[in-house]
Protein backbone atom coordinates (compact mmCIF):
# COMPACT_ATOMS: atom_id res chain seq x y z
CA UNK A 1 0.00 0.00 0.00
CA UNK A 2 1.20 3.48 -0.83
CA UNK A 3 0.47 6.04 1.87
CA UNK A 4 -0.07 9.72 1.34
CA UNK A 5 2.76 10.24 3.84
CA UNK A 6 5.10 8.37 1.46
CA UNK A 7 4.22 10.81 -1.29
CA UNK A 8 4.61 13.85 0.97
CA UNK A 9 8.00 12.48 2.09
CA UNK A 10 9.08 12.19 -1.55
CA UNK A 11 8.07 15.80 -2.16
CA UNK A 12 10.10 16.87 0.88
CA UNK A 13 13.10 14.90 -0.45
CA UNK A 14 12.86 16.97 -3.62
CA UNK A 15 12.60 20.14 -1.52
CA UNK A 16 9.34 20.91 -3.32
CA UNK A 17 6.76 23.19 -1.78
CA UNK A 18 3.14 22.06 -2.00
CA UNK A 19 0.32 24.55 -2.49
CA UNK A 20 -3.42 24.07 -2.67
CA UNK A 21 -4.74 26.27 -5.45
CA UNK A 22 -7.83 26.45 -7.66
CA UNK A 23 -6.00 25.85 -10.93
CA UNK A 24 -9.15 25.45 -12.98
CA UNK A 25 -7.70 23.63 -15.99
CA UNK A 26 -5.82 20.67 -14.49
CA UNK A 27 -5.56 18.71 -11.26
CA UNK A 28 -1.95 19.72 -10.59
CA UNK A 29 1.02 21.58 -12.00
CA UNK A 30 4.68 21.91 -11.14
CA UNK A 31 6.65 25.11 -11.55
CA UNK A 32 10.43 25.35 -11.42
CA UNK A 33 12.40 28.52 -10.85
CA UNK A 34 16.12 28.62 -10.18
CA UNK A 35 16.19 24.91 -9.31
CA UNK A 36 13.37 25.20 -6.76
CA UNK A 37 10.02 23.50 -7.30
CA UNK A 38 6.47 24.38 -6.36
CA UNK A 39 3.67 21.86 -6.82
CA UNK A 40 0.14 23.21 -7.03
CA UNK A 41 -2.85 20.93 -6.79
CA UNK A 42 -6.53 21.67 -7.17
CA UNK A 43 -8.59 19.71 -4.62
CA UNK A 44 -11.76 20.24 -6.66
CA UNK A 45 -10.16 18.20 -9.47
CA UNK A 46 -8.95 15.33 -7.27
CA UNK A 47 -11.83 13.34 -5.84
CA UNK A 48 -10.17 10.50 -3.92
CA UNK A 49 -7.10 9.97 -1.78
CA UNK A 50 -5.92 7.35 -4.27
CA UNK A 51 -6.14 9.89 -7.09
CA UNK A 52 -4.34 12.49 -4.97
CA UNK A 53 -1.46 10.05 -4.38
CA UNK A 54 -1.11 9.36 -8.10
CA UNK A 55 -1.36 13.04 -8.95
CA UNK A 56 1.25 14.16 -6.42
CA UNK A 57 3.56 11.22 -7.19
CA UNK A 58 3.52 12.30 -10.84
CA UNK A 59 4.24 15.93 -9.93
CA UNK A 60 7.06 14.77 -7.65
CA UNK A 61 8.41 12.96 -10.70
CA UNK A 62 8.65 16.30 -12.49
CA UNK A 63 10.70 17.67 -9.58
CA UNK A 64 12.95 14.60 -9.30
CA UNK A 65 13.73 14.45 -13.02
CA UNK A 66 13.76 18.18 -13.73
CA UNK A 67 11.22 17.51 -16.46
CA UNK A 68 9.46 20.85 -16.61
CA UNK A 69 8.73 22.98 -19.65
CA UNK A 70 7.16 26.24 -20.71
CA UNK A 71 3.41 26.22 -21.18
CA UNK A 72 3.85 26.95 -24.91
CA UNK A 73 6.41 24.15 -25.43
CA UNK A 74 6.08 21.84 -28.43
CA UNK A 75 3.81 18.85 -27.86
CA UNK A 76 6.63 16.32 -28.29
CA UNK A 77 8.66 17.96 -25.50
CA UNK A 78 5.63 18.05 -23.20
CA UNK A 79 4.96 14.34 -23.84
CA UNK A 80 8.62 13.51 -23.17
CA UNK A 81 8.49 15.34 -19.83
CA UNK A 82 5.18 13.72 -18.86
CA UNK A 83 6.66 10.30 -19.66
CA UNK A 84 9.72 11.01 -17.47
CA UNK A 85 7.53 12.11 -14.55
CA UNK A 86 5.32 9.04 -14.91
CA UNK A 87 8.33 6.72 -15.15
CA UNK A 88 9.83 8.17 -11.97
CA UNK A 89 6.51 7.89 -10.08
CA UNK A 90 6.08 4.27 -11.18
CA UNK A 91 9.62 3.22 -10.26
CA UNK A 92 9.39 4.98 -6.89
CA UNK A 93 5.87 4.01 -5.79
CA UNK A 94 5.08 0.85 -7.79
CA UNK A 95 8.45 -0.88 -8.06
CA UNK A 96 8.55 -4.06 -10.08
CA UNK A 97 9.42 -6.33 -7.13
CA UNK A 98 6.45 -4.99 -5.12
CA UNK A 99 4.10 -5.68 -8.03
CA UNK A 100 5.56 -9.18 -8.30
CA UNK A 101 5.02 -9.86 -4.59
CA UNK A 102 1.41 -8.71 -4.83
CA UNK A 103 0.83 -10.89 -7.87
CA UNK A 104 2.37 -13.94 -6.17
CA UNK A 105 -0.06 -13.29 -3.31
CA UNK A 106 -2.90 -13.76 -5.81
CA UNK A 107 -3.64 -10.17 -6.84
CA UNK A 108 -3.48 -10.57 -10.61
CA UNK A 109 -6.16 -8.22 -11.90
CA UNK A 110 -5.37 -4.51 -12.31
CA UNK A 111 -8.34 -3.57 -10.13
CA UNK A 112 -7.08 -5.88 -7.35
CA UNK A 113 -3.62 -4.34 -7.52
CA UNK A 114 -5.17 -0.86 -7.47
CA UNK A 115 -7.10 -1.71 -4.33
CA UNK A 116 -4.03 -3.25 -2.68
CA UNK A 117 -1.72 -0.31 -3.44
CA UNK A 118 -4.60 2.17 -2.92
CA UNK A 119 -4.03 3.98 -6.19
CA UNK A 120 -6.24 4.39 -9.27
CA UNK A 121 -6.40 1.45 -11.66
CA UNK A 122 -5.03 3.71 -14.40
CA UNK A 123 -1.78 4.09 -12.40
CA UNK A 124 -1.46 0.29 -12.12
CA UNK A 125 -2.16 -0.15 -15.84
CA UNK A 126 0.44 2.49 -16.70
CA UNK A 127 2.98 0.71 -14.46
CA UNK A 128 2.27 -2.71 -15.98
CA UNK A 129 2.61 -1.25 -19.46
CA UNK A 130 5.84 0.54 -18.56
CA UNK A 131 7.48 -2.55 -17.08
CA UNK A 132 6.38 -4.77 -19.95
CA UNK A 133 6.80 -2.47 -22.96
CA UNK A 134 9.60 -0.10 -21.96
CA UNK A 135 11.64 -2.33 -19.67
CA UNK A 136 10.88 -5.67 -21.32
CA UNK A 137 9.96 -7.27 -18.00
CA UNK A 138 7.36 -10.02 -17.88
CA UNK A 139 4.73 -11.09 -15.44
CA UNK A 140 4.80 -14.90 -15.68
CA UNK A 141 4.57 -17.86 -13.26
CA UNK A 142 7.09 -18.98 -10.65
CA UNK A 143 9.87 -16.48 -11.20
CA UNK A 144 12.12 -15.15 -8.44
CA UNK A 145 11.67 -11.73 -6.87
CA UNK A 146 14.22 -9.68 -8.79
CA UNK A 147 14.01 -6.68 -11.09
CA UNK A 148 15.63 -8.72 -13.88
CA UNK A 149 13.41 -11.75 -13.52
CA UNK A 150 9.84 -12.46 -14.40
CA UNK A 151 7.13 -12.71 -11.78
CA UNK A 152 3.87 -14.54 -11.47
CA UNK A 153 0.60 -12.89 -12.32
CA UNK A 154 -0.56 -11.27 -15.50
CA UNK A 155 0.52 -13.10 -18.59
CA UNK A 156 1.59 -9.89 -20.27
Amino acid sequence: MISLSDVYDALREQDARLFVYDIGFTAAATIEQDGKYAVFYDPSAVRTTAALKECLAHECGHCATGATHRVASPWDLIEKHEYKANRWAIERFLPYPALCRAMRAGLTEPWQLAEWFDVPQSFIERALSYYHEARGLRFSPDAPDSADAECSGLGA
